[in-house]
């Protein structure tokens, strides 16, 4: 069996938070490459675009390789309600690469791409899309947690969770961290925010399964 993935993480200096992409880039590499060491029969295909390796013109064409048949999209980069950008370039948007993820599933930490540019990829037959309506808040110094608790849904869905039970164990790890008293207000304030922009559109019911192709 073959498991097909994409990343898209913004690496560049104009982005101010690219230490945590990158994080978020190589925290996800692993916990893929871990669950196909557990699970010999399954054939790891993962594709790694950051921001000298992709922009608008070239994306869909490096995705032709895969979005024909299912595969997860993950997206560690900046995001408005219509678009989704790195390098400061709109990679995705309602005119731009819309229609390229076909049979994705889509987890993102970006702001705001939960919004009108979801709908318009599920109605451009992407399977599930699971990301924020709002900001995705990053409390300053607490990276490595932040990625902590946004790996708790890949590897929740990794473990054969459907995507909305995957969504309900990522919302109990903000919620943890929303009531750890050892962080300050202000910090636990940003994670609940998340939490309560926290959104999932489309088939809420797929599994890992229904990502794997013989």
């Amino acid at each position: 069996m073959r498991l097909n993935t994409v990343i898209l993480a913004d690496d560049s200096y104009s982005s101010d938070v690219s230490d945590l992409f990158v994080l978020l880039k190589d925290s996800t590499t692993s916990l893929l490459e871990e669950y196909c060491s557990q699970n010999s029969c399954v054939e790891l295909r993962n594709q790694i675009f950051l921001s000298d390796s992709i922009d608008r013109r070239t994306l869909s064409s490096k995705l032709s390789s895969v979005n024909f048949q299912p595969f997860i999209c993950y997206w560690y980069g900046h995001g408005t309600g219509t678009s989704f950008s790195i390098d400061n370039e709109e990679i995705v948007s309602l005119t731009e690469n819309h229609y390229a993820f076909s049979n994705a599933l889509i987890y993102t930490f970006s702001c705001h791409n939960a919004k009108v540019l979801a709908d318009t990829l599920i109605e451009n037959k992407l399977e599930t899309f699971v990301g924020y309506t709002s900001e995705a808040k990053c409390p300053y110094g607490l990276d490595d947690l932040t990625t902590e608790i946004i790996m708790t849904f890949i590897s929740s869905f990794l473990e054969g969770k459907t995507a909305s039970e995957a969504v309900e164990e990522l919302k109990s790890a903000y919620e943890s961290t929303i009531f750890n008293e050892e962080l300050d207000p202000f910090q636990r304030g940003w994670f609940q925010e998340n939490r309560d922009a926290l959104t999932i559109k489309g088939n809420k019911e797929l599994t890992i399964n229904g990502i794997l192709l013989n």
